[in-house]
C-alpha cells in the first residue's frame, strides 16, 4: 500500500537550518518544498506504532456504510532539515527527528528557539484571606515575584511576559476606548496559596535549641524595652501555571512552599527580607529552567484568529520574532497529527508566508497546499 502524501506530524514540527556549516538548498518551488517535508515526515510516521479502527453499519434503506480511522502514536518533538534530496517517490528531505521516547538533543532544541520567542500574559492572585499586616506582605511578595519573573524571562530571550488587558464590561466602552483582547498564545498565572495547599508540605524554619533560647531572651528584652511588635512567620505555597489561550489546556504547572520570616510591624514600607528574596530568586530561576526544558523542543505555534483579505491573521508578530517573508506551516490540529495516516489529511495543511506583520499579529497567505481549505477547525501556524 502506497503511503498517502500528507504531513500530520508537522503539528510537532520545529524545522530550522542545517546542522552543517552551509544552509540546505531549499527547493525554490513552494509545492516541492511542502512535498519534500510531507514525504520525509510520512516516513517518520510510518516508523511509529499505528492503530486501525473500522466500523460498519446498515442504514434503514439497506445500504452499507463503512468508516476507517487510522491513528498514529508517533510524536515528533523536534525536526531539523539537514538536506533535500530526490528519491524514487519524488522530492524528499533528510531530517533529524526526535520521538517522544527519546530525549531531544540540546542542539536541535536550541535551534528552534534562536529566532522566535513565546509570548504570554502574566496574571497574579492571592488565594487566601490575610490579616491587615499579612495583606501588605503578600502584596509586596506577589508584586516582587511578578517583576522578577518578567525580568528573568525577558533576559533569557525565550519568553515575553506582559500584563493582561482589562477589557471594559460593556460593548459601548470597548468601542469608545478601542480596547482589544489579549492575543498572546499563552497565559501564565502566579498564585499565593495557603500553607499545605495541593498537598505541598509547608516550608519550615528549623531552629536549634540555642537559637530558640536566644529568641526567648530577645522577646523578653523587647517586652521590657517596649520594642515594636512583630508579625509571626507566614508559610504559604507559590504556584506558577502555563496554559494555552485558545484551548485553555494546562501545559505546565509547579508549586513550591515558601516562608515569609518574622518581621517587625512598621508603618513604613519595607523591602523583602534578604532570606526570602534569595529563596524567591532561586525558585524563579528553577522554574525558568523547567520551562526551558519543557518548551525547548515544543513547536512554536501561532493560532489562526480569523480569515483576512490576503489570507489569515495569526497571533504572532514582531515581538515574537516574525518578519515579512517568513514561511510557516499551516495545519489543523483537529486532524493532525493523530489522524495523519487517514486519506485526505493533506487537505488540512498548507505552506504559508507572512505578508504583513504588527506587534502581536501577522497576516499570512497560502503558497502551497489544497486548492480549497476548510476554515473550520483548530488551525495553527508553526515556523520552519
Amino acid at each position: 500500500m502506497k503511503a498517502p502524501r500528507f504531513a500530520g506530524l508537522l503539528l510537532a514540527l520545529s524545522v530550522t537550518g542545517s546542522a552543517l556549516a552551509a544552509e540546505p538548498a531549499l527547493p525554490t518551488d513552494p509545492r516541492q518544498r511542502l512535498e519534500a517535508l510531507q514525504h520525509a515526515l510520512v516516513k517518520a510516521a510510518m516508523a511509529g506504532q499505528t492503530r486501525v479502527r473500522s466500523a460498519a453499519y446498515i442504514d434503514s434503506s439497506g445500504a452499507l456504510h463503512e468508516t476507517t480511522r487510522i491513528t498514529s502514536d508517533m510524536k515528533v518533538r523536534g525536526v531539523r532539515v539537514l538536506s533535500y534530496l530526490e528519491d524514487e517517490g519524488g522530492s524528499s528531505a533528510s531530517i533529524f527527528a526526535e520521538s517522544k521516547a527519546v530525549t531531544p538533543s540540546d542542539e536541535a532544541c536550541r535551534a528552534s528557539s534562536q529566532k522566535y520567542r513565546r509570548e504570554a500574559t502574566l496574571e497574579t492572585a492571592v488565594r487566601f484571606v490575610a490579616s491587615g499586616d499579612e495583606r501588605y506582605d503578600t502584596g509586596l511578595l506577589i508584586a516582587q515575584a511578578r517583576a522578577r519573573l518578567v525580568a528573568q524571562a525577558g533576559a533569557s530571550r525565550k519568553w515575553l511576559l506582559t500584563a493582561p488587558i482589562k477589557m471594559p464590561e460593556s460593548s459601548y466602552e470597548r468601542l469608545l476606548t478601542g480596547a482589544k483582547p489579549d492575543y498572546a498564545p499563552y497565559q501564565m498565572l502566579l498564585e499565593l496559596l495557603p500553607a499545605g495547599a495541593l498537598g505541598v508540605q509547608p516550608a519550615r524554619i528549623v531552629k536549634t535549641r540555642e537559637q530558640q533560647g536566644v529568641e526567648m531572651l530577645k522577646a523578653a528584652r523587647d517586652y521590657v524595652m517596649d520594642e515594636p511588635p512583630k508579625r509571626a512567620a507566614l508559610s504559604f505555597v507559590m504556584r506558577l501555571s502555563v496554559t494555552e489561550r485558545s484551548s485553555h489546556k494546562l501545559l505546565w504547572q509547579d508549586a513550591v512552599p515558601l516562608v515569609f520570616p518574622e518581621t517587625d510591624i512598621k508603618t513604613t514600607s519595607q523591602p523583602l527580607p534578604p532570606q526570602l528574596a534569595l529563596s524567591l530568586d532561586r525558585m524563579l530561576q528553577n522554574w525558568l529552567g523547567q520551562l526551558d526544558a519543557n518548551f525547548g523542543c515544543r513547536p512554536l505555534q501561532f493560532n489562526v484568529l480569523q480569515e483576512a483579505a490576503a489570507g489569515w491573521t495569526i497571533n504572532g508578530g514582531q515581538s515574537a520574532g516574525l518578519s515579512v517573508g517568513d514561511q510557516l506551516l499551516l495545519l489543523d490540529r483537529d486532524h493532525l497529527p493523530a489522524r495523519i495516516l487517514e486519506p485526505g489529511s493533506a487537505e488540512h495543511m498548507a505552506l504559508v508566508e507572512v505578508v504583513n506583520v504588527g506587534s502581536g499579529l501577522a497576516t499570512v497567505r497560502k503558497l502551497a497546499g489544497p486548492a480549497t481549505m476548510t476554515k473550520a477547525g483548530d488551525w495553527v501556524a508553526t515556523p520552519f
